[in-house]
């Protein structure tokens, strides 16, 4: 067989999504489904983690393991698969919706979207195999479109398992990275050598008319050393959401018969970067690493927008944070810079949890009945 000359580019393939309710957790995914398209910058494959053994054995004379010391299969294991986006304004809600497994919205256009952990809205472990109610549960069928026909994949209920939302000043963009997780590789929910794009169900841009979110905002506070709520100077802020997702069971495929959620716990950490200042400084009153000393938690909010949310593209996010070291870089372009690495804690009061540990709120176009 002669060399082929033809080289493909990542921009030859194709990542695409489709949300599905919980009732379908054990259908396969479809390749006639429209599937729509994610922006990723870089294009990750689908890794396999199969269940698999082999050892050397006796009645060898070698010392070499045999072809048929080795087992593989396909029923047991998971698929992971990495990926980059920016974030858009009709497609940020429905991936932190996933990775939190929590969502509420009001609103008849824009709708505004809520999702949570407080004392009065504790996050609460989904049932995978239940009926989906705004949104929750929320599961993926994941098309992966390859640039030759009957190569392409199919990835069936895919939950992301952990989600990076990353506002970069320098980029000037908001960019979601995370990484996708399934329980499902058997011959029958894992598919290869498909064809997607040569059928009715081409894949499909989530906006006709996408629009990125930007890394700005227009309020931003932090308490700090007894001081409620500063106005500071942000140079980045970044979340990391982590669900510990895990299939759970064996059905006779072998495929998972549920997926355990938030075991033990659903755990948000990040980091923020801000100006040295008169706000945030080492004196009384603006010491950013007294609260780190002492073990004190903080109020962040952050908001694009005004803060009411009836807008689209608004968006209002406060947390308690709770920092895990204090460091200072004074060589910066841009002059001194604080970062503060965090993780989200649920406040209490006397013993019990009162308040706001983590919430977004965003207002766009696009109903939960829609993703």
């Amino acid at each position: 067989m002669a060399v082929s000359g033809k080289v493909y580019s990542k921009s030859d393939f194709s990542i695409g999504i489709k949300n599905k309710n919980a009732t379908a957790f054990e259908t396969a995914a479809a390749n006639d489904t429209a599937y729509e398209l994610l922006p990723v910058i870089n294009v990750s494959a689908p890794v396999l983690n199969l269940v698999e053994s082999g050892e050397i054995r006796s009645n060898n004379a070698g010392m070499i393991e045999l072809d048929t010391d080795q087992f593989r299969t396909q029923k047991g294991g998971f698929i992971t698969m990495d990926f980059e986006v920016p974030a858009e304004q009709d497609m940020i809600v429905r991936m932190l919706a996933n990775v939190l497994q929590d969502h509420g919205e009001s609103g008849s256009g824009p709708y505004v979207h809520t999702i949570q952990a407080t004392s009065s809205a504790a996050l609460a472990r989904p049932d995978f195999t239940g009926s989906s109610s705004s949104g929750i549960p929320s599961i993926f069928d994941i098309g992966l479109y390859y640039p030759e026909t009957g190569q392409d994949k199919l990835i069936t209920s895919a939950v992301i398992q952990s989600l990076t939302m990353n506002f970069d000043m320098t980029d000037g963009r908001c960019l979601l990275s995370g990484t996708f997780y399934s329980g499902m590789t058997s011959a029958s929910k894992f598919l290869v050598e498909q064809t997607l794009s040569a059928n009715s169900a081409a894949p499909t841009l989530m906006s006709t008319s996408p629009t990125q979110i930007e890394s700005y905002f227009d309020l931003k506070k932090l308490d700090v050393d007894g001081t409620s709520l500063a106005d500071m100077v942000i140079t980045g802020v970044s979340f990391t959401f982590e669900n510990n997702v895990a299939r759970v069971g064996r059905d006779a495929a072998g495929d998972a018969e549920a997926y355990a959620f938030g075991i033990p716990s659903v755990n948000i950490t990040g980091e923020l970067s801000l100006m040295y200042d008169a706000n945030f400084d080492f004196a009384s009153g603006g010491n950013v690493l007294q609260d780190f000393l002492s073990g004190n938690t903080a109020t962040l909010k952050l908001q694009q927008g005004n803060g009411t949310v009836d807008a689209a593209g608004e968006m209002n996010i406060e947390c308690e944070i709770y920092s895990t070291a204090v460091n200072l870089d004074p060589n910066e372009d841009a002059g001194a810079v604080i970062t503060i690495p965090f993780k989200v804690v649920q406040p209490t009061s006397s013993g019990a949890a009162s308040g706001t540990a983590f919430s977004f709120v965003y207002a766009d176009s696009t109903q939960a009945s829609g993703w």
